[in-house]
């Protein structure tokens, strides 16, 4: 077993209560079901730590966090340039034209030397310990904390709605200031990912559908039976049901539910 235990960096958040009242907060229960992962397409095998990877006790998402320093230093680049060419052809340039040049040539460098000495960036559900793991901001290192402290917003998007209702995961911060990353799971909204997520993290129910999880379902099946069939950590207002409808009876009587 491939072993993505990250050491927990931090607990909880400044000012919580404020954070929990979030308007576009997004909460921890399953509501609607998920699109099956599929094994060899969707997810690769666990010992593959390049591609996405699951098994019953970890779910491994790499990024290799190059999508900031690409677009904005490309976009930084591109003004730079355009307001060179624009120097070159008429021989002067407006203040404004000035001010444009030194913040974009200095966003260019500073994206440059990001791209090349920014830390490792991970994004791992521990579903075995309740952990997640998430990209620190810029030079931050990874923070991992409890899954059942972590909070989770919606992204608003721009004006044309580009981008909106992407998963984010709030940033644990030192001070009031926090920032969000996000955090989705190929599902298409925040809803849809998020219910995955709890089911995928919620380690007394069966592990969600598709065939990426069929090779460890009786492993986790009898886990779960040792404990007793423990009720759910997480609410679902759909039915999560066991593979067999053999397991599924057993697990009523045993557990109750």
């Amino acid at each position: 077993m491939v072993d993505f235990t990250r050491p927990v960096t931090h607990t909880g958040y400044k000012n919580a209560e404020k954070l929990k009242k979030h308007y576009h907060r997004v909460y921890k229960q399953i509501t609607e079901k998920p699109s099956t992962l599929r094994k060899g397409i969707d997810i690769k095998d666990i010992k593959d730590k390049k591609s996405w990877s699951a098994d019953d006790n970890f779910f491994n998402m790499p990024t290799a966090g190059t999508i900031t320093p690409l677009w904005g230093g490309g976009a930084s680049g591109f003004v730079t340039i355009s307001v060179l060419i624009g120097y070159f052809a008429n021989g002067k340039l407006k203040p404004f034209e000035v001010f444009l040049l030194i913040l974009c040539s200095i966003l260019t460098v500073f994206y440059i030397v990001y791209y090349f000495t920014k830390p490792k960036k991970e994004e791992i559900l521990n579903r075995r310990d309740g952990l997640i793991t998430m990209t620190g901001f810029l030079w931050q290192k990874n923070i991992t904390i409890p899954f059942k402290e972590c909070l989770f917003v919606y992204s608003t998007g721009g004006e044309d709605g580009t981008g909106a209702y992407n998963l984010e995961a709030m940033r644990p911060s030192k001070s009031k200031f926090g920032t969000l990353t996000i955090f989705t799971v190929g599902q298409g909204d925040c809803y849809k990912d998020m219910s995955f997520i709890c089911w995928y993290m919620d380690k007394n129910r069966p592990l969600p559908p598709g065939t990426a999880f069929d090779a460890y379902r009786d492993r986790d099946y009898e886990r779960r039976k040792a404990a007793g069939f423990p009720r759910p950590l997480y609410p679902s207002s759909i039915a999560t049901p066991e593979a067999t409808k053999e397991q599924q009876a057993e697990r009523k009587r045993i557990g109750g539910w």
